[in-house]
């Protein structure tokens, strides 16, 4: 079976990376409605998906190399760290198979996501800062840095990490001073210079839907419905731990935060408030938690190692080792690996029973009619997001959430695809005035400049998803 990308964020990162390879430019054949999307996307995974274009060529299969390849530096480092932190390689072992078998890190390492790479850049970060040895501080910054260039919500991970530094030299009382200057200081900064974490907090607001301010929407800034969409989303994330981590190893990590306390843990503890706090206040989406997983499973194994010892202990055994090595992987196993294992291995031959697996997905269809039915140099707007520019091979565009607002810039598109794409979704949903021009091309009067150019049905025994899908095009008048 050919790989396809199913994430629309990887098509974004790897159409930069062709245009990097094949231009030697940092620019997207995609933008959003208003926003160039370059401007955007960090740097590092583009970048780093070109150079393994350059090694096995351009195609899906590279850009899931990548995220796979940062996925097994990320399991390396997190047995490193844990041993640094721990000196324990039994806990080391465990928190690598744990984070190895997270459903969600599993998925981002096979769909070109972001989230490998920063995970990695994180690890390796607060690896080399627990060395207290002046080249490793190198490292750590050198790190500190990539991540910065790799995700906009860096600035959260930083914080923890230079809390981790002051905390790991200084004392108590200073190393808790320099960050909180630094916090006030690192902050102002940040809001000052980036315009997507004020877009974030003043346009994404309960009832509407992230994507709408990449629509053309602006809303007025209210505190009292910030407030509202904190406190919603915390109670929402709070309900929905099991979907975000595992919960047996969450509770262990919170268990583990009344032991001892140590840098590592203080570190952790404001990292993964700090996570959920700006990610309740900006845009709510689970996968913005995620980084913080590795480091939480990590604290979880490592406290429910020590408790299994403390029972062996208790328990006066003679071979204490074989006993907390046989009841750790057992409860290993059972709590949180086991989940895992079953939708890899029994869920999935079920859901291969709901797809054409030996097919395109539907936005691939859509994207090569798209490339079959426009000009090289024609630029189109469209609701089928990236990927009429990553398989399309098209300079297009993201529609607006009403059709009038194009008609100050009619003279910079040439075309208009619309297609069935997500068109309920809520990120992508197609307004009321979308769907007449849709429903009736050859009639429509709301954009008059467009006359209709064809229609396109798409069967559902052709496509992965078995999903039927229409598309139309609309060209301008010259």
């Amino acid at each position: 079976m050919y790989l396809y990308l199913l994430f629309s964020d990887a098509a974004k990162y790897a159409d930069i990376a062709r245009n990097i390879i094949g231009n030697d430019k940092y620019y997207s054949l995609f933008n959003f409605w208003g926003y160039r999307m370059s401007d955007w996307i960090q740097p590092v995974m583009p970048y780093s998906i070109a150079m393994i274009f350059k090694i096995s060529g351009i195609s899906d299969f590279s850009v899931i190399v990548t995220s796979f390849l940062y996925f097994l530096f990320s399991l390396f480092f997190v047995y490193l760290l844990t041993n640094k932190i721990y000196r324990s390689r039994l806990i080391s072992f465990f928190s690598t198979v744990v984070v190895a078998l997270n459903y969600n890190l599993l998925n981002y390492a096979t769909s070109g996501a972001s989230e490998s790479p920063f995970i990695f850049e994180l690890l390796a970060g607060i690896y080399f800062l627990s060395f207290k040895k002046w080249w490793a501080n190198i490292l750590g910054v050198v790190f500190i840095i990539l991540m910065y260039f790799t995700r906009p919500q860096a600035i959260i991970y930083i914080f923890g990490l230079i809390l981790y530094f002051f905390l790991n030299n200084f004392n108590w009382k200073k190393g808790l001073i320099y960050t909180f200057l630094t916090f006030v200081f690192g902050t102002i900064c940040y809001f000052f210079v980036s315009k997507q974490g004020l877009i974030a907090i003043t346009q994404n607001l309960p009832g509407m839907a992230v994507s709408d301010s990449l629509r053309g929407s602006v809303v007025d800034f209210n505190f009292i419905v910030l407030f509202k969409k904190v406190f919603y989303n915390l109670y929402n994330f709070y309900k929905a731990i099991p979907e975000i981590m595992n919960p047996y190893l969450f509770a262990l990590f919170v268990i583990g935060l009344f032991k001892k306390p140590s840098p590592f843990k203080i570190s952790v503890l404001f990292m993964v408030c700090l996570t959920f706090l700006v990610t309740a206040l900006t845009i709510p989406f689970y996968r913005y938690l995620h980084p913080i997983v590795p480091l939480i499973y990590i604290l979880g194994i490592a406290t429910l190692v020590q408790i299994i010892s403390s029972f062996a202990e208790n328990m006066k055994l003679k071979n204490k080792s074989r006993y907390v090595v046989v009841v750790s992987t057992i409860l290993v196993l059972f709590f949180a690996v086991g989940q895992t294992l079953g939708v890899l291995f029994l869920d999935s031959r079920f859901e291969r029973k709901l797809h054409n697996i030996d097919k395109a997905p539907i936005y691939v269809e859509m994207s090569y009619k798209l490339k079959e039915i426009t000009g090289k140099d024609d630029v189109i707007l469209t609701n089928l997001d990236t990927w009429g520019s990553w398989y399309g091979e098209r300079k297009t565009v993201w529609f607006p959430l009403e059709p009038e607002m194009i008609i100050s810039k009619e003279n910079e598109i040439d075309a208009i695809y619309l297609t069935s794409y997500k068109m309920d979704d809520d990120n992508y949903y197609m307004g009321e005035k979308w769907r007449e021009i849709f429903n009736n091309p050859k009639e429509q009067s709301i954009l008059p400049n467009y006359k209709f150019a064809g229609e396109y049905e798409f069967s559902g025994k052709d496509n992965y998803e078995r999903e039927s899908g229409r598309a139309i095009l609309l060209k301008r008048i010259k």
